[in-house]
């Protein structure tokens, strides 16, 4: 939905209504809100005195967000694939991305989604060490094998979506990824 959608539609305009608040054509609303046009000059102003806003942040809001380079979508796949390595080796899903991301982190977005996906690999084994702790001490006798072999294999089966849906989102370039209320890198 565009910005002009959202700010009509919060405000309870319809096009017609907005057209007539801004002096504007319905069809120039309907170029805006479809994308086919960016507002400029007059129709920035009219419509930023419509919504209340400054114009300079209503032209904010239609910047292309930047491209990512053949190079960095490359990076962000090899750091997202090395999240495998805790399949080999102890750690090795924070190890061997975190090598990988602090020699690419010169790139903004690389950075910032490798810092990302090396936060969920820390929660995962923060949390993957602390129930493998606690796991021995409940009591679940009926189960005809131990609860801790069953939490390792789903704790290993979620870090496989997450690895699967990450690589997913990269392919497709889809960078609003593992958002967890928790940073901690």
């Amino acid at each position: 939905m565009s910005t002009i959608k959202k700010l009509r539609t919060a405000q309870g305009f319809t096009q017609t209504e907005l057209a007539e608040k801004t002096g504007l054509s319905l069809r120039t609303i309907q170029r805006i809100e479809a994308g086919n046009n960016k507002p400029k000059g007059h129709s920035l102003k009219a419509l930023s005195k419509a919504f209340n806003l400054e114009p300079s942040v209503l032209q904010s809001s239609f910047q292309d967000p930047p491209e990512i380079s053949d190079t960095e979508k490359q990076s962000l796949k090899f750091i997202n694939l090395a999240t495998l390595a805790f399949l080999g080796i102890p750690f090795g899903n924070l190890i061997v991305p975190f090598i990988l991301w602090r020699k690419k982190k010169y790139s903004e977005k690389v950075d910032s989604i490798g810092r990302r996906i090396i936060n969920f690999q820390i929660m995962w084994s923060l949390t993957l060490c602390i129930g493998l702790c606690i796991a021995p001490f409940i009591g679940i006798y009926s189960l005809s094998f131990p609860l801790t072999l069953l939490y390792l294999g789903l704790a290993v089966v979620i870090n496989l979506i997450v690895f699967c849906k990450t690589a997913l989102s990269i392919q497709r370039e889809e960078y609003d990824l593992l958002n967890l209320p928790i940073q901690l890198i």
